[in-house]
């Protein structure tokens, strides 16, 4: 064990032990950011895989830059809102337990949004002539299915799953519509499950687990970890699926693994993390060139139609400096350096951690189901954050801005009128 996987362990266990006080908030976000991160890290530093470089002192300057610049963000929404009143844990979840939504809008709009990804689901299946489920290779036509503008609505689903499970925790009767809804949900989830994209699904379970926690008295910290351990579970399973004909050996052997071969089940969980954190080790150490916002603003590119326009004519590698082929991903924080080097290091992580925990003491001052829900999904983000720049992806945005507007839609500020 090396003095990083020491001090990091020790932050990891020291916090995670706190999760277990009377009155805490499991889900604090700058608890939550440094308990993912000192995992993440620590992981790292036991250098269990022969396929880990020694870190130069930049590449560990830039991620410390990079993590405190969050927490920093965090901090001045923290001393900006001292001294104001917030609502303590059990306040917020009598708010929300007492809160009324307006029934009629939300089961229309889940309608809404269920018929359209229906008919986009069967539009891309009508052209593509393909599920990647039912292929040879689905860990390879997964990523080709879809088409522009029609394939965003298909993104849809995380949203749909989680209006209708609010639905049917906070709408009192309407059995018929329950069971309809219920139908729904079975059907998004098995045809969704089809096109391999797991972190869509996460994103309803982490936003279900988020209002379960904050609107009921129920979700304890023990019910808690044990989804995270079977969401672990489900996201394995999934990887395990994707990669097809690939063994544990393959990923043994390739991952040039250290421990003994009976371990090797753990080759993918723990590579699954590391190797994010490697990546972007070594690309920040050799990038020389920036892209100035292409990968940062990506959802906006994509958006207009110009981000294909501009990888037709400029000169972006897909996946600059990776350390091995079969693992292309680099934190989410990868993009702001890439895109601006250092600066973009400090702005946007310390922007992202403004937003964060102004998001958080929106829902301690005004809990209801928007303010719960949008801090959900940043919660996803935290818990991801080591891995993937969901905030940059189209369809995220997507998923973010309708949660919002839905919610904040159907939040009812004063009693329904008869």
């Amino acid at each position: 064990m090396t003095v990083i996987a020491f001090i990091c362990s020790a932050i990891f266990l020291t916090l995670f032990f706190t999760l277990f006080k009377k009155d805490t908030d499991v889900f604090a976000p700058a608890r939550l950011f440094t308990l993912v991160w000192s995992f993440a890290i620590g992981l790292v530093g036991f250098q269990f895989s022969g396929l880990q470089k020694i870190w130069s002192i930049y590449s560990w300057l830039v991620l410390i830059i990079t993590l405190l610049s969050v927490l920093l963000g965090m901090f001045v929404v923290y001393v900006h809102y001292l001294g104001t009143e917030n609502k303590s844990i059990s306040q917020i979840r009598n708010s929300i337990t007492n809160a009324t939504i307006n029934p009629q809008p939300l089961f229309k709009l889940v309608i809404i949004l269920f018929v359209a990804y229906v008919i986009s689901y069967i539009s891309i299946y009508l052209v593509t002539g393909f599920i990647p489920f039912f292929t040879t290779r689905p860990d390879l036509t997964r990523t080709k299915w879809g088409f522009f503008g029609v394939g965003l609505i298909v993104h849809s689903v995380p949203t749909i799953i989680y209006f209708i499970i609010i639905y049917c925790l906070k709408v009192h009767g309407e059995f018929v519509k329950k069971l309809l809804l219920t139908l729904i949900l079975v059907i998004s989830f098995i045809s969704y499950s089809f096109l391999l994209q797991r972190f869509d699904l996460v994103i309803f379970m982490i936003l279900a687990t988020v209002f379960l926690y904050y609107g009921t008295t129920k979700l304890k910290i023990r019910y808690i970890l044990i989804f995270l351990i079977g969401l672990i579970t489900f996201m394995y399973g999934v990887s395990t699926l994707r990669a097809s004909n690939l063994f544990l050996e393959y990923l043994y052997y390739g991952g040039k693994m250290k421990f003994g071969k009976e371990f090797a089940i753990f080759t993918e969980p723990y590579m699954y993390v590391v190797m994010n954190l490697e990546n972007f080790a070594n690309a920040v150490n050799k990038l020389s060139n920036f892209s100035f916002g292409f990968y940062t603003f990506d959802f906006v590119l994509a958006l207009t139609g110009l981000k294909h326009l501009l990888l037709d004519y400029g000169s972006f590698q897909s996946f600059p400096f990776i350390v091995d082929s079969s693992y292309n991903t680099y934190t989410m924080f990868f993009v702001y350096y890439r895109d601006f080097g250092l600066i973009g290091s400090f702005i946007f992580p310390f922007s992202l951690g403004l937003g964060i925990y102004g998001s958080y003491f929106h829902l301690k001052r005004k809990p209801n189901l928007n303010s719960i829900s949008l801090y959900g999904v940043f919660v996803f983000v935290i818990l991801f954050s080591f891995f993937i720049p969901m905030l940059s992806w189209l369809h995220f945005v997507y998923n973010l801005t309708i949660i919002y507007l839905i919610s904040k839609h159907v939040v009812v500020n004063k009693p329904l009128t008869k």
